[in-house]
């Protein structure tokens, strides 16, 4: 059986407390390098090499593909780096600042030859297969809205989301899961965006925000991120006949019982059908990509499918940035 050489750039949390385990359990992965300027904190991983400087882990022969957790104004560069040395490339989200950075790392991709996808792992959980086979089954009819809300309370006040020269904010943060709901999962393209809610005084990124998006066929989704509300992850998708409930849709695996839920309503708001899924979204992510690797096919989500959600996070921003001013969307 074929392994894939992992190295992580990094020793964030969302590495040790997610991607590692993930990595683990997959029996085609092996993690052999780690680089952390903290030597403590890559100490933790248990991981055989630890390299002070991200670019003495790109330079190592023995790596396959690399993981880069790295906050989110750092993405573009190191992605682009680690395809220049040949790296395949699983990126977190979102894949980076803006369009135009997405497509410098679409370039390097693609000159290099390497395999690369943003860490959307949710899209990977089966329970949003079962909502794309109700929606194509019709039986809320043709969708008319979307709402998508992914909160949590955010109390270190040194954290770099709160950053905004790293790329922080709640749109970036927890938002873009909603866009990728709305645009990937149900297939809305939007034609214009309005953005609008709490820009903290202090740390200067969206704390708390809403984004209003509308396509050519007037139909709406309506995206809520907040970094200081309770923790809610959830969409609706809401049709002239029902609704379809998805919770526990982005992080099933830290709700209470371990399932994502779905809940469709008919048009009397009655319940009509409850499933609960348990899955493993990120074992399923790094399976996908290793599939991709080794078999040298491009992923489902693909650079083209990152470009589009950046592009619905950039407009909204400048939404924002123009006191919520409609933006084009023309893609």
């Amino acid at each position: 059986m074929k392994k894939i050489r992992w190295g992580i750039l990094s020793a964030a949390n969302i590495a040790y407390d997610q991607l590692l385990p993930a990595l683990r359990r997959s029996e085609r992965a092996e993690v052999i390098a780690i680089a952390s300027r903290s030597k403590g904190r890559a100490e933790r991983f248990n991981i055989p090499t630890i390299y002070k400087e991200y670019d003495q882990l790109l330079e190592d022969p023995n790596i396959d593909a690399v993981y880069i957790p790295l906050p989110n104004a750092l993405h573009a560069e190191w992605a682009i780096k680690a395809a220049k040395k040949g790296k395949h490339i699983l990126i977190e989200k979102p894949a980076a600042l803006s369009e135009a950075e997405v497509k410098d790392i679409q370039s390097a991709v693609l000159e290099n030859d390497v395999i690369f996808m943003e860490a959307f792992m949710y899209q990977f959980h089966k329970q949003h297969q079962r909502v794309r086979e109700l929606l194509d089954s019709n039986f809320i009819g043709s969708y008319v809205h979307v709402k998508a809300h992914f909160s949590w309370m955010l109390e270190n006040s040194k954290d770099i989301r709160l950053n905004p020269d790293l790329g922080g904010g709640a749109l970036r943060d927890v938002g873009c899961y909603g866009v990728h709901a709305m645009s990937q999962i149900i297939g809305m393209q939007p034609t214009k965006v309005t953005m609008g809610g709490r820009v903290h005084p202090e740390y200067k990124v969206d704390t708390t925000s809403t984004c209003i998006f509308t396509d050519e066929k007037g139909r709406t989704a309506e995206v809520t991120a907040s970094m200081e509300l309770p923790f809610i992850n959830r969409y609706e998708i809401i049709g002239p006949k029902g609704t379809i409930l998805v919770d526990s849709s982005f992080r099933p695996d830290v709700s209470p019982d371990h399932f994502g839920k779905i809940i469709v309503k008919d048009s009397n708001n009655q319940t009509v059908l409850y499933e609960a899924y348990e899955d493993d979204q990120y074992l399923n992510q790094v399976e996908h990509l290793h599939d991709c690797i080794i078999h040298g096919q491009q992923p489902k989500y693909s650079i083209e499918d990152s470009l589009q959600v950046i592009h619905y996070i950039e407009k909204g921003y400048e939404s924002l940035d123009n006191s919520s001013l409609s933006q084009s969307l023309s893609y």
